[in-house]
């Protein structure tokens, strides 16, 4: 057959799981070329013809094409069918597997086609973090918010295969700076006209989003067990806190920088406008 590499005799000699991953190939480079736009309305019709040939080749139910033909109705769909294979392998869908998000020309208020690049003079400083998982997180997060780099305190640096993982290329995007001394390294950024801001439920904090934000900023989020160590507690000039108003007194951190970085972020927006 015509791109997908198989008659049905070859096919049919597969194994189960081959299939689907052999079919989760097939629809992977499919959906790219849709998302670029690369697909004619012929194009779709060859495909959906061909690609319900091999599902009868097994008998499996056939793909109903969407009726309209624009690019992002037909990629939800492809999506829809390459986690239908996955969840046939018993793959659970995990965040680095989904694919890229494409926009198909939505407007937003920041330029056509995606979202404009805004840069804050506003960094993240982590204390210790143990998961390699939050941490990658968290740089995606911060690199989403705008925010200028991520200090890590006494951890692993961004080659750090665990730490990329969540990040998904996030780490090549953002600066990031290690310190075997965050107190010290947060004391020597006040130095040159840095306000640090710890989010930390202690006496006196401020709820996040009654905190009056401003750019060269340093916002420190400390060790998912423990928070911001007593080491690195003086180095902050203030801090701020998210109100928990369910039974649970804390969320987890990667969650809590997301809260934080993008209220941080909408606020010196609206600042600028």
């Amino acid at each position: 057959m015509d791109r997908f590499g198989f008659t049905k005799r070859k096919w049919l000699k597969l194994g189960e799981k081959t299939r689907h991953r052999q079919m989760i190939r097939y629809l992977s480079v499919f959906f790219q070329a849709v998302s670029g736009n690369r697909i004619t309305s012929e194009k779709l019709d060859q495909f959906t013809a061909q690609y319900n040939q091999v599902l009868s080749w097994t008998g499996s139910p056939p793909f109903i094409p969407p009726r309209q033909h624009r690019p992002r109705v037909w990629m939800e769909s492809i999506s829809n069918r390459i986690h239908e294979h996955r969840m046939a392998l018993g793959i659970p869908c995990r965040d680095p597997d989904l694919l890229i998000r494409t926009t198909d020309g939505i407007d937003t208020e920041e330029g056509p086609g995606q979202a404009g690049r805004i840069n804050f003079d506003c960094h993240v400083a982590l204390d210790g973090l143990r998961s390699l998982f939050n941490t990658g997180s968290i740089i995606r997060s911060c690199e989403a918010a705008g925010f200028k780099s991520v200090i890590l305190g006494n951890m692993p640096d961004r080659n750090h295969a665990g730490l990329q993982k969540t990040a998904m290329g996030a780490e090549k995007w953002i600066d990031m700076e290690n310190t075997n001394d965050l107190a010290q390294t947060l004391f020597d950024k006040k130095a040159s006209g840095y306000t640090v801001i710890g989010v930390e439920t202690v006496k006196g904090a401020k709820v996040y989003d009654r905190f009056d934000w401003c750019e060269r900023t340093i916002l420190v989020f400390g060790n998912e067990e423990y928070g911001i160590s007593n080491h690195v507690l003086p180095a902050c000039d203030a801090f701020v806190q998210i109100p928990m108003l369910g039974r649970k007194n804390s969320i987890n951190v990667a969650n809590a920088v997301s809260v934080v970085c993008f209220h941080v972020a909408r606020a010196l927006t609206a600042s600028r406008r």
